[in-house]
This record gives structure tokens, C-alpha cells and sequence, in this order.
């Protein structure tokens, strides 16, 4: 993303996302995630711990990209519904 996106992308993720989280089933599919992974984390040796935070982190750039080409596809359609489209 170019700069200008870049910021417009922040202050919706900073400041407008967190209250549309209520309209779906966010917090109820956050709260299953963490009660399965803090299981799993509870049975895992050192090691595997580790190999277990760096797949979060992966799983975690994977999200942050998908929120971003979503806000690209999204502020793609608003421009074009935005446009005139009689001759």
C-alpha cells in the first residue's frame, strides 16, 4: 500500500473496526481460539512452544494482509460506485 492508504487503513483498524466487532461473532470465535490454544500451549514442551508462536506469527502477517487487500478491494468498489455511470 502506498502511503496515503496506508494511513486511511490505520485509523479504520485503530479507530472504526473495533465497533463493528459486536455485529458479528468475533469475540465469541476469539474467546474458542484462545481457550483451544491455551490447551495446546499447556501440553507443549519448549521447543514445540516456540514452533507454536512462530506459526502464530505467521497465521498473524497471513490476517493483517487479508484485512489489507480487503481495504484495497473495498475502497476499489466505494471509487467505483463513486464514479458516474450514465454517458
Amino acid at each position: 500500500m502506498d502511503e496515503l492508504m496506508q494511513v486511511l487503513f490505520n485509523d479504520i483498524t485503530d479507530r472504526l473496526l473495533g465497533k463493528y466487532y459486536s455485529q458479528t461473532a468475533y469475540a465469541d470465535r476469539c474467546a474458542a481460539r484462545d481457550e483451544i490454544g491455551r490447551k495446546l500451549w499447556e501440553q507443549l514442551p519448549p521447543a514445540q512452544k516456540a514452533q507454536l508462536e512462530e506459526l502464530q506469527r505467521a497465521y498473524d502477517y497471513v490476517q493483517m494482509a487479508e484485512l489489507e487487500a480487503m481495504f484495497l478491494a473495498t475502497f476499489d468498489q466505494c471509487k467505483s460506485l463513486a464514479l458516474s455511470h450514465s454517458a
